[in-house]
C-alpha cells in the first residue's frame, strides 16, 4: 500500500532490490536482529547504508558491518536521533559556553539507558570511555500489554557507570519501563549535567509546559570561598543562587532552538534545519522530525563526501561496545570492564546462541539470516 502511494515498487527480498540497482543508498528500519545481515548485503552490493538503532545484536556483528563497509568502499552510519535531541543540543551549547564551568559528570535516571544514551555520552564528551561497570536487578510484576503485540511481566533495572579518558563520569540508571509504567518516572526522566560551578537540569514534569522542565542552576562568585572570606559571609557557600529557566523555542509547529538569559550571560541555540510542520510533529513531539532529518542530512552529505559526520561508524561501533561491555559487567556481578573490548565476550556468545536457537541458523551467517522472516518486536 505504501509503495502504491509513493508510486514505487515494493520488495520482499533485499537481494532483489540490490540486484535491480534502483538506489545508491538505503535506510534500514527493520527489527534489530536483521540489521547485520541487511547491512552486510547492502555493503557487498556497493550500497551506502544508514542503520536504525540499536545498530546490531552483537559486537561481533557490528565489527563485521564496519569491516565490510570499509572493504566495499561504502558509507555506513547509525540512524541515531537521540544525540540530536533538543536537550542534548542545549547541553552541548552549555558545555561550550563555560557558563557552569567544566562539566565533569552526568547523572541520568529513567531516560534512554542503552545504545541511545551511549551515543549521547560519546557525542557530549567527544572522547572515548575507558571502562564500564554495571549492576542489574530484575523484579517480577503482574503482566500487562503496553502494545497489542507486547507483554511485560518483569522489570529489569540497569545501573551503569562509564568513565572517560579525561576523567568524565556518567551514571546512567534506567529500566525497561521508561514510559511511566507502574508509576515509574516517565521519559525524559531526570538528568543533571554537573559543572564546576553549577548544573543543567532536565526533567519530566507533568505540570510544566510540554511536560518537561529545563533550568540552569549556577553559583555566583558570592557563593565561593574567596568572596566569602573577604566579605565575612561564611554561610550558604556552594548553594546555587542564579536559577534560570531555559526557554524552549518553537516556530510553525517545529522545534527551533533554546534561549536563556542568566545573570552571567545568555545561552542560545538555533537548529540549522528549517523544515515545515509536517516534519516536526512526529509522535506528538515537534522536535522528533528535526532529529531524524538531522541524521538523514548528515548521512546524505557524508555519502557525497561533503561532510565529516558528527557521529561516524567508529562512534557507532563504540556505542555498541559500551552496550555489550555493560552486559558483560552485569554477567560478572558488576565487575569493572575495560573499554574498548577485544575479542568475543560472554555476552556476545550468549546472544549468538539465543538467536541460533530462535532462528535455527547462525546469526553471524548474513546470507542465512536474510532468509528469515523476522517478527515485530
Amino acid at each position: 500500500a505504501m509503495a502504491g502511494r509513493l508510486g514505487t515498487r515494493a520488495y520482499g527480498d533485499v537481494r532483489r532490490l540490490i540486484a535491480d540497482g534502483i538506489a545508491e543508498a538505503a535506510v534500514v528500519v527493520t527489527p534489530m536482529v536483521s540489521h547485520h545481515a541487511i547491512s552486510i548485503a547492502l555493503s557487498r552490493g556497493r550500497m551506502h547504508n544508514l542503520i536504525e538503532t540499536t545498530w546490531a545484536s552483537m559486537l561481533t556483528q557490528a565489527r563485521d558491518m564496519v569491516a565490510t563497509a570499509q572493504a566495499s568502499g561504502v558509507t555506513l552510519r547509525v540512524a541515531e536521533n537521540f544525540l540530536r535531541m533538543p536537550i542534548d543540543r542545549l547541553a552541548q551549547t552549555v558545555r561550550d559556553s563555560g557558563l557552569i564551568g567544566r562539566i565533569g559528570r552526568v547523572f541520568c535516571y529513567a531516560d534512554h539507558t542503552g545504545y541511545h544514551n551511549n551515543s549521547r555520552w560519546l557525542a557530549f564528551t567527544r572522547s572515548q570511555p575507558t571502562w564500564v561497570q554495571c549492576v542489574e536487578h530484575v523484579m517480577a510484576h503482574p503482566a500487562f500489554h503496553p502494545r497489542a503485540h507486547q507483554t511485560r511481566s518483569e522489570e529489569a533495572l540497569s545501573a551503569r557507570f562509564f568513565s572517560f579518558a579525561d576523567g568524565f563520569l556518567v551514571a546512567d540508571i534506567g529500566s525497561g519501563h521508561v514510559k511511566g509504567n507502574l508509576g515509574r518516572h516517565a521519559r525524559p526522566g531526570y538528568t543533571e549535567w554537573h559543572g564546576e560551578r553549577g548544573t543543567l537540569v532536565h526533567a519530566a514534569d507533568a505540570a510544566a509546559p510540554r511536560g518537561e522542565r529545563t533550568e540552569l542552576r549556577r553559583c555566583s562568585d558570592d557563593r565561593f570561598a574567596a568572596h566569602q572570606e573577604r566579605s565575612g559571609a561564611m554561610q550558604g557557600g556552594g548553594i546555587a543562587d542564579q536559577i534560570t529557566p531555559v526557554e524552549y523555542v518553537s516556530h510553525d509547529g517545529c522545534w527551533a532552538g533554546w534561549r536563556a538569559q542568566t545573570p552571567a550571560g545568555s545561552i542560545a541555540y538555533d537548529t540549522p534545519l528549517k523544515p515545515g510542520p509536517k516534519v516536526g510533529a512526529i509522535t506528538g513531539r515537534d522536535w522528533y522530525g528535526i532529529a531524524v532529518l538531522d541524521h538523514l542530512v548528515d548521512f546524505a552529505l557524508a555519502v557525497r563526501g561533503l561532510r565529516v559526520s558528527e557521529f561516524d561508524d567508529q562512534a557507532a561501533l563504540m556505542s555498541e561496545m559500551m552496550e555489550i561491555g555493560a552486559r558483560q559487567s552485569a554477567l560478572e556481578g558488576g565487575r569493572r570492564v575495560a573499554l574498548p573490548l577485544s575479542g568475543e565476550v560472554e555476552a556476545d556468545a550468549l546472544e549468538r546462541q539465543r538467536q541460533r536457537n530462535q532462528f535455527g541458523v547462525d546469526p553471524l551467517d548474513a546470507e542465512a539470516m536474510l532468509g528469515i522472516s523476522f517478527p515485530q518486536q
